[in-house]
């Protein structure tokens, strides 16, 4: 009898011939090890924008401080967007990174890598919470603009957004006048335009704006410093929807002071104009006429409105 020359080898040409055809099954993760896991990812590959709804994590949600909450997504799906977790949860679990994850820092257990998912359209996440809270023994997302100021960043820069926010919450539940506080103690100087504070202030008379752009006007009067002009412009277009010449008012109510505020003026009436042309070109133009740079720019724009 011939005995095959693969007799001890027949296991090996198996699992090969298995991995050809039938593909690989996932490995089985290695435990902790002082080293990092390293994979190779070629070189033109783009990691996948995390996505999914709702992680699945630990349901639990039991804690005892603020502290005990965490925003974390997994590792092992593709399209993964965070969650509210507990802290320790995300350290004990290999598969979940927090989403802001500080710079350097080290886990109690080394992380698997990120799952590659080659070919795969994600869609964007939804925000992370301003802040997270135990409340009554459950962590849960900040809603109150005190439980989402109070977990602002004390950085100017990565603290700015959680202060606007926490702003915007205060005036969309009638306390204006706290609204306002909050804005005028948000510190800083944006590097190319307005003051921090001014940005915000912005913020809420936009919102303002929608309902009600002659409150909006009267808002940015009482309360605006650099950014009044882009106030009283943005006021004045929304108006000119409900009333022209009322908007065109406060188009010429923009004090001329320095450059921005002429760009301001200008952008009001080109603005209305456009908002003109389709049902009267001729007024339009004659609102063009009311610009002191490009007018003709203008009136050519308006002439190709539908």
């Amino acid at each position: 009898m011939v005995k095959s020359p693969f007799r001890f080898t027949g296991g090996i040409t198996l699992c090969l011939l298995t991995i050809l055809f039938n593909a690989c099954s996932p490995p089985t993760p290695s435990p902790a090890s002082p080293f990092p896991v390293v994979t190779v990812i070629p070189a033109d590959y783009t990691r996948p924008i995390p996505t999914s709804s709702i992680p699945t994590l630990n349901p639990d949600l039991t804690c005892n401080q603020d502290s005990d909450c965490a925003f974390a997504y997994r590792t092992d799906q593709c399209c993964a967007c965070g969650a509210i977790t507990i802290h320790n949860v995300v350290e004990n679990t290999r598969f979940l990174r927090f989403v802001h994850e500080p710079e350097d820092y080290r886990y109690q257990k080394v992380r698997f890598p990120q799952l590659v998912c080659p070919n795969v359209m994600c869609a964007p996440c939804r925000e992370p919470p301003f802040g997270l809270v135990c409340d009554a023994g459950t962590c849960r997302a900040a809603r109150t603009w005190q439980e989402i100021l109070s977990a602002c960043d004390p950085d100017i820069e990565k603290g700015k957004w959680c202060r606007i926010t926490a702003a915007d919450t205060a005036f969309q539940a009638g306390e204006n006048d706290q609204a306002v506080i909050i804005c005028t103690d948000v510190p800083g100087d944006h590097s190319t335009s307005n003051p921090y504070s001014d940005e915000c202030l912005l913020n809420l008379a936009r919102t303002l704006k929608e309902k009600n752009p002659l409150a909006s006007a009267a808002f940015c009067r009482e309360h605006m410093g650099a950014g009044l002009s882009t106030c009283l412009n943005e006021a004045g277009e929304a108006l000119s929807h409900s009333d022209l010449e009322a908007g065109l008012a406060l188009c010429r109510e923009i004090a001329i002071e320095n450059a921005n505020d002429r760009g301001q003026q200008d952008a009001c009436f080109h603005n209305i104009a456009m908002g003109v042309a389709p049902k009267d070109l001729e007024y339009a133009k004659r609102i063009c006429e009311m610009m002191s740079e490009s007018v003709e720019d203008c009136m050519e724009t308006a002439a190709r409105q539908p």
